[in-house]
């Protein structure tokens, strides 16, 4: 059984006050088990005044995380905060570590080598992985997701992307220990007995288009062909696109069918290529369908209450990581604060839980066999109750 201890600090320009407010809600003296490790989500300030340097020397656990446009425990939201939950265990084990500075020559042998060391350490295979990834553009998140999906086989991952406050997310980084990397990833291995259950909400089915359409020609992440159709064309058709360019990429979910038997998922294109193709967030395999979905304020409220009220349902949970998408807080505009104040306020003080939002969501999703099956997600709400 895995117990959560949350704590949550303002103290952005503080290192000592900031460390001390996370000491006083968390007393480890008094609370920790046998074993430990600390997931953190914080604003990029927070790295720059020295915090993670002085929470690694203060606490006695290794701590694995990253950067967010805004995160919420404990009943307080915002941009300006750093959150930290303590999973502590005496029949569960954790072990973490981190990579080299990745490129694309090195991203496989990198991932490798620190997933291998952070199995080492634990002695066994794990049960359970939780993975943070940087967002870096000339890499790719379908290059991460790819390289995940082999190490971790069918292990299931939950993770995140980086995220941070600007537009190109030149401030983002990923944690490990008392140190934030700009273009490294990081892992969080757990074995014992550790039963995690995991949710995903994303397009309500009124926001979907009804009509579906087929890939007939991809490479990889590359979209080239829908229905036979160049994908700029396709998008010109369904009033996506003008003169060759899509206005508002981050605004257009993708709705994906695999047809392996799990839900569609909600994925981005990141780009229109100067060959008129659609560089999208993972993999579209040919033979896929997909439509297109949109997501509103109404809609975006709808997915997070219905969220919660499923992640109520069961009793039995002892705390609650949820990773939406940052897209949704943008699309919230001017009210970019009231997702986090539903979930809040839903939550209550019924259970200990962290909230930030994801450049990028990793979370299993379910076949019609029962088989979980390790995948990425844009525009979505992924939770995971332990």
């Amino acid at each position: 059984m895995i117990r959560m201890l949350n704590a949550i600090t303002a103290q952005i320009d503080d290192p000592d006050a900031a460390v001390a407010e996370i000491l006083e809600q968390i007393d480890p003296e008094r609370n920790l088990l046998k074993n430990s490790v600390g997931l953190v989500a914080c604003n990029y300030e927070f790295i720059d005044v020295g915090t993670l340097e002085a929470l690694e020397k203060a606490l006695p656990f290794e701590i694995a995380g990253i950067t967010t446009l805004g995160s919420a425990a404990g009943g307080l939201y915002g941009q300006d905060y750093l959150s930290l939950s303590a999973l502590t265990s005496d029949d569960v084990r954790f072990s973490g570590a981190v990579t080299g500075e990745l490129t694309k020559e090195n991203l496989e042998q990198e991932a490798d080598g620190a997933f291998n060391r952070a199995k080492d350490a634990l002695g066994s295979s794990p049960a359970f992985i939780l993975a943070y990834m940087p967002s870096v553009p000339n890499l790719g998140s379908a290059a991460f997701c790819g390289t995940i999906k082999r190490i971790c086989a069918d292990t299931p991952v939950f993770g995140s992307f980086s995220s941070d406050q600007t537009l190109d997310f030149h401030e983002s980084r990923v944690i490990y220990n008392g140190n934030a990397y700009r273009k490294s990833m990081a892992f969080v291995l757990m074995e014992g007995e550790v039963h995690p259950r995991f949710f995903v909400t994303s397009i309500p089915e009124r926001n979907i288009r009804e009509q579906r359409d087929t890939i007939t020609d991809s490479d990889g992440a590359i979209l080239k062909q829908v229905n036979h159709m160049p994908v700029i064309d396709y998008l010109t058709g369904l009033g996506l696109a003008k003169d060759g360019t899509v206005e508002v990429l981050s605004s257009v979910p993708l709705i994906v069918n695999y047809n392996d038997g799990t839900k569609p998922a909600a994925i981005a294109i990141y780009e229109i290529t100067a060959e008129g193709y659609a560089r999208c967030s993972v993999d579209v395999p040919v033979g896929a369908t997909l439509n297109i979905g949109a997501l509103d304020y109404e809609s975006i409220m709808e997915t997070a209450e219905t969220t919660v009220s499923r992640l109520l349902e069961y009793k039995d949970s002892n705390g609650i990581i949820m990773y939406p998408c940052l897209s949704r807080s943008v699309l919230l505009g001017l009210n970019g604060f009231d997702e986090m104040k539903k979930i809040t306020g839903l939550l209550g003080n019924r259970v200990p839980y962290q909230f930030c939002y994801s450049g990028g969501e990793i979370c299993p999703t379910e076949s019609e066999e029962g088989k979980l099956v390790n995948r990425m997600h844009n525009f979505s709400f992924i939770a995971c109750i332990l």
